[in-house]
């Protein structure tokens, strides 16, 4: 895969997608038509004939929600094929996500194939994808190995719409707006400890998701310049690291630690300062930086 610049996964507004089974009879839990009821006629003692008025409850449908995938951060590079399929898929540009997959390798370019068959047929009503789009999910679903973060993401939505589409085939699908969201299961941090120092101070980060797709940790100064992390150990939830030499005097106190991702972007960052008598003072950063290009 071609090497993506360093990039930042702060999470946007994501939306949802709502299923709304088709209009038509109401539906029992089994699915079964159930008619209107009838309003009765009686026939008095005197032989008139009257009616007695029923009340009828309609049963209120069950709206089947779906998580959409949330957005990578503005830090994400436009132009490698990785990150503009997922971008044009959440946001919901379904057609485009074909013209996004011709550099990919598989079993990457199958998924954004099969998430763009299922989003056109969910969203535009193009029922003759449904079968492609599940032939590829089963396609893509004994090669989880081979996928990022990312595509992990695209490959649990493409997933929850077949699996809805076959419970309610004759669902049409409403967008709505919700604060729910399902975020791409990569590295983020929660904590680093300590979080200032001197050059070669063992550090422990603790967060989510620090494991395989993690290929390395940086430290970004002031200034651009990075340099790597010495990786000392790792356990589920935590990595431990000595922080490299400090910065220039012309670079500030303060750096961004950052945790990149396959493949090789900036996932998440941490601030650390420093304690040095050569940099300048502590200072304000983006952290984790913007990505360039």
């Amino acid at each position: 895969m071609p090497t993506a610049s360093v990039l930042t996964v702060s999470v946007l507004t994501a939306c949802l997608i709502l299923l709304v089974p088709a209009c038509g009879a109401d539906t029992d839990a089994s699915g079964s038509s159930t008619p209107s009821s009838a309003t009765p006629a009686t026939t008095t003692s005197t032989g008139t004939t009257s009616t007695t008025a029923t009340t009828t409850t309609k049963k209120k449908k069950k709206k089947n929600v779906v998580a959409w995938i949330l957005s990578l951060g503005p830090g994400a590079p436009e132009g490698p094929p990785e990150f503009t399929a997922y971008r044009e898929l959440q946001q919901l540009r379904c057609a485009t996500v074909f013209d996004r997959v011709g550099e990919l390798d598989e079993p990457a370019r199958t998924l954004y194939e099969g998430a763009a068959h299922a989003c056109l047929a969910a969203t535009k009503g193009e029922g003759d994808r449904w079968p492609l789009a599940v032939a590829a999910l089963q396609q893509v679903a004994a090669k989880t190995g081979d996928l990022n973060c990312m595509d992990v993401a695209a490959l649990a939505l493409l997933d929850r719409l077949v699996t809805l589409h076959a419970k309610h085939p004759g669902g049409t699908f409403q967008l709505a707006a919700t604060k729910k969201s399902k975020a791409p299961p990569c590295p983020s941090i929660a904590t680093i400890e300590p979080d200032h120092g001197v050059e070669g101070t063992l550090v422990r980060m603790t967060g989510s998701h620090l494991g395989a797709d993690v290929v390395g940790i940086s430290v970004i100064d002031s200034l651009g310049n990075s340099l790597p992390a010495q990786r000392v150990d790792s356990a589920v939830g935590t990595l431990e690291f000595t922080m490299p030499e400090e910065p220039s005097s012309d670079a500030s106190a303060t750096v961004c630690v950052v945790v990149r991702a396959d493949p090789d972007w900036v996932a998440d960052g941490h601030l650390f300062t420093y304690e040095s008598d050569t940099t300048g003072p502590p200072a304000a950063l983006d952290c984790p930086p913007a990505a360039e290009g």
